[in-house]
């Protein structure tokens, strides 16, 4: 039997020491970037830049600084130009204190995450146990990477 919480944090490792060096979003999901970016081309085609590895958001997350929340998923809620506007704060935040990098990642046994980085940042992820829908998933980004996919707060079966 797979620990979920030991696999979380065997996977996520590649994580330690390398830049956050991205955020968007899609809808109401978070995204973002750790690592150096590099070239690849979107489903239409279009060359763009991304990063080597992938965390993208569906569920409840807080990211604080300092121990002071700047951050929630409620941010991304609301019409398109608040999460938009909201996205680009989110980057410029991202410049100003470039790099910014992670230092460890610690899982719970409800598939959560702690993600610890520099300079006092910290981004909380809690996975919504009593449903089934996608909570988060993790992968680098190549067009036929293995996603780690956390559903209802346990590693999705078809994705172990």
């Amino acid at each position: 039997m797979i620990n979920d919480q030991r696999e979380i944090e065997r996977r996520l490792q590649v994580l330690r020491g390398l830049e956050w060096s991205d955020v968007s979003r899609a809808a109401d999901m978070l995204t973002l970037g750790f690592g150096p970016k590099h070239e690849a081309k979107n489903f239409y085609g279009v060359p763009k830049q991304v990063s080597a590895w992938a965390l993208h958001i569906q569920c409840a997350w807080t990211l604080s600084e300092a121990g002071n929340v700047i951050a929630t998923e409620q941010s991304l809620w609301g019409p398109d130009e608040k999460a938009n506007e909201f996205a680009l704060r989110l980057r410029q935040l991202l410049a100003r204190n470039a790099p910014i990098i992670v230092e460890s990642i610690s899982a719970n046994s409800d598939c959560g995450l702690v993600v610890s980085l520099s300079q006092a940042f910290r981004l909380i992820v809690a996975p919504d146990v009593t449903s089934d829908h996608e909570n988060w998933r993790f992968f680098e980004s190549k067009r036929d990477a293995k996603h780690l996919v956390i559903e209802g707060g346990t590693v999705a079966s078809e994705y172990r």
